[in-house]
């Protein structure tokens, strides 16, 4: 006789995904301060785990059950999926830089769920660096296409407190922008990879690299809300 188990799906309220290094960091932070127990993907004090609330990992845009760290989407439902997305370039550079430049673990995990950002044939003669970079467009453009499809909505982390009132109003959360003034701009968790000269990617870079798929990028962005 087959028997078949069956999981019990956990309910959280919120959970905010999209590329790393887009500002989930912060996020968390501003959700927080805001009253909800949502921790970030990255194993520091508070954080590493599943909140009573929910999450910020950019890990959970896909259904894997092996994230390298952090809690797996598998188990869990949200009553709201935040989107977040940052400005292309900015997200590229600091991906190849801190993500794929630096550590095995989180290229495997991106590879085993998006494939397509492999190096392959005449691109193994690229240098280091464009490898990289070719591949953070690549890990751009493909989890982002994921991570909306599973979002409520998608939010700009550029205009995230442009846009609080109303993901509060989703939330049913109260909004209370008092309680954000001293959040820090720039927290983010780049000081737990390195701290070194930040690399920088223009679209020159990215056309030379890969020009239709730089295409795509920036039809993509456009409609993120993106001017270019």
């Amino acid at each position: 006789m087959l028997t078949v188990k069956l999981s019990i799906m956990k309910k959280r309220k919120l959970l905010i995904t999209g590329c790393g290094r887009s500002g989930t960091f912060y996020s968390s932070e501003v959700w927080r301060r805001l009253g909800l127990d949502v921790r970030h993907e990255r194993p520091i004090a508070h954080h590493g785990v599943m909140g009573e609330d929910g999450a910020a990992s950019w890990l959970m845009a896909v259904n894997d059950p092996n994230p390298p760290f952090g809690p797996s989407a598998v188990d869990y439902e949200f009553d709201v999926v935040i989107h977040q997305v940052r400005h292309p370039l900015k997200v590229i550079a600091s991906v190849a830089q801190f993500i794929l430049a630096k550590g095995q673990f989180a290229k495997d995990y991106i590879e085993r769920n998006v494939p397509q950002i492999k190096i392959i044939g005449d691109e193994l003669s690229l240098s280091r660096e464009q490898q990289f970079v070719l591949q953070a467009a690549r890990y751009w453009y493909y989890w982002n296409m994921i991570s909306q499809e599973k979002a409520t909505v998608t939010v700009q982390v550029e205009r995230l407190s442009r846009d609080l009132a109303n993901l509060c109003e989703l939330m049913n959360v109260e909004y209370q922008r008092t309680k954000l003034d001293d959040i820090p701009p720039k927290i983010n968790g780049r000081q737990y990879y390195l701290n070194e000269e930040l690399w920088t990617v223009d679209w020159r870079d990215l056309e030379g690299l890969d020009f239709e798929l730089t295409e795509r990028i920036r039809n993509l962005a456009a409609g993120y809300g993106y001017d270019f």
